[in-house]
């Protein structure tokens, strides 16, 4: 009798189960759709949202697209930790091997743009060996920038080089000459500016180039020197030292961190423009 009662129930459960799984996959459906209309429209927030909401609740399918979504809306955010962490995720969940192959470059290109060259130089030692030149020379590329960030300027070169066809022997030649000119990828030093200026207030502003702020520096520090001789001479050397003293130090120390702040700009900017240089050269 209580069996006879319960096949009713239970049919009723199951036919209730059916339509609520039937639903729930439906809904889910509906909300990827929808999250991927917000990602078109660049409401990336709202897109994102979505994008949660749809991996919280699957069922284990689509997941290599919802990771490489969610990624995409965090890289085009600027959220390059997040993207990366997102890209190894749809990395793991991915069957194509292409698709994986496309992940890697991605969360390498994460890791360049947090300037974590040493991470990004890792990944790209995972990616597979192939004959494909366009493959190769996008590796190879990223290989150049990633050495070129960590200041590895011969790897980068040669990365570079392998780029570009032996039969292109005019741009090799050029960008091999700006790989040779040392003083635009390696001077001015902030370190020899930064001492220059520690024995010579002044010094490692004009080697850095910044001849007004060196002289400026100079006589500065000089004036208070000169001012604390004649207090000694006049006074007592109490006297001059706590008249002296205290704004010396304060030009003296700030000189020499400036000649550094000033060596490193100036650097950086004649390695922009060699790069920018290289760039222009790998485009032809």
């Amino acid at each position: 009798m209580m069996n006879f009662i319960r096949k009713p129930y239970m049919l009723l459960w199951m036919i209730c189960s059916f339509l609520t799984v039937h639903l729930y996959a439906q809904n889910l459906e509906e909300s990827l759709s929808f999250a991927d209309k917000q990602f078109e429209l660049k409401n990336y927030s709202l897109a994102l949202k979505e994008y949660q909401r749809v991996l919280f609740f699957n069922d284990g399918k689509n997941l290599d697209y919802i990771y490489h979504q969610i990624a995409k809306v965090y890289f085009i955010n600027g959220y390059y930790q997040d993207a990366a962490r997102n890209y190894e995720l749809a990395y793991k969940t991915a069957r194509d091997d292409s698709l994986k192959t496309e992940f890697i470059f991605k969360k390498a290109a994460c890791y360049m743009l947090e300037h974590k060259f040493r991470l990004a130089i890792f990944e790209l030692m995972n990616l597979p060996d192939s004959s494909d030149i366009q493959y190769n020379n996008r590796k190879n590329f990223y290989f150049a920038v990633c050495y070129w960030g960590l200041e590895e300027f011969e790897k980068s070169k040669k990365y570079f080089l392998s780029i570009i066809p032996e039969n292109r022997v005019g741009n090799r030649e050029k960008i091999t000459l700006l790989f040779s000119k040392k003083k635009k990828l390696y001077r001015p030093n902030p370190k020899t500016a930064k001492i220059m200026s520690m024995i010579l207030p002044g010094s490692g502003q004009i080697y850095s180039g910044d001849i007004k702020n060196g002289l400026n520096s100079m006589v500065l520090t000089g004036g208070f020197v000169i001012l604390g001789i004649y207090m000694n001479e006049y006074y007592t050397f109490f006297d001059a030292f706590l008249t002296a003293a205290p704004w010396f130090m304060r030009y003296y120390q700030g000189g020499y961190q400036k000649a550094e702040q000033i060596a490193t700009q100036k650097r950086a900017i004649r390695r922009n423009k060699t790069y920018k240089a290289i760039l222009q050269l790998m485009k032809q």
